[in-house]
Parts: structure tokens; sequence; C-alpha cells
């Protein structure tokens, strides 16, 4: 198991960034809720990215958080900077067209 760790930054008072490193699993996923989803609930936030750069491995737990997320916004929650690998895993999951927004974060590796 990686360590695991994140950052955090909110810009322009309307958008969150989450920088996460290590593995997304339940344990994990569970402490990112924790301190992401009551800024998204009480602050101004339009928008959510999550910037993967960092991410070696993701369950499903991260997709329920994300879809959560979607939910909860009036915004995107977008996932950018995911290694090819982690893209199959949200193609196959047919999440890659929700959160991968942009044309370069939605090439895959066949």
């Amino acid at each position: 198991m990686s360590k695991f760790s994140f950052a955090v930054e909110i810009e322009d008072d309307r958008k969150l960034t989450v920088k996460p490193f290590g593995s997304l699993d339940f344990h994990t996923v569970g402490l990112l809720k924790q301190a992401i989803y009551p800024l998204c609930v009480n602050e101004d936030i339009i928008d959510v990215v999550f910037d993967y750069e960092h991410v070696d491995y993701s369950d499903s737990s991260a997709f329920g958080l994300l879809l959560k997320l979607s939910r909860t916004i009036d915004g995107d929650v977008t996932v950018v900077n995911a290694q090819p690998s982690l893209k199959r895993v949200f193609q196959v999951a047919g999440f890659d067209t929700i959160f991968f927004k942009d044309d370069k974060d939605r090439d895959f590796i066949a």
C-alpha cells in the first residue's frame, strides 16, 4: 500500500482542486470526503478538479465520491492527468465521458 496524502486548493473562491498522492481506495477516499465535501457544501464551490497525476490506484469508492460531488455542486467535477491505466478503468466503468472533459484526457491507450 502506498502512502496517501492530498493537497486542496481553492481558486477564485469557486474552483476546488484536489491533488491526491497514492492510492484511492475505501479508506483514503473516506479521508478525502471528510476534508472536501464540507467545502463543497458550505462554500460557493462551482467546479471540482481532481488532478490524478500522482494517483497509482483507484477503486469504485473513488467513483462514488466523484458522483456524489457531481450531484452536490452546480458545476463540473473533472479528472485530469490520469495515467493511461486509470483512464482505462474510467472507460470500462463508463465514467470517462462524465469526468474527462478535455480531449487530451480522453485519449486512451488500447
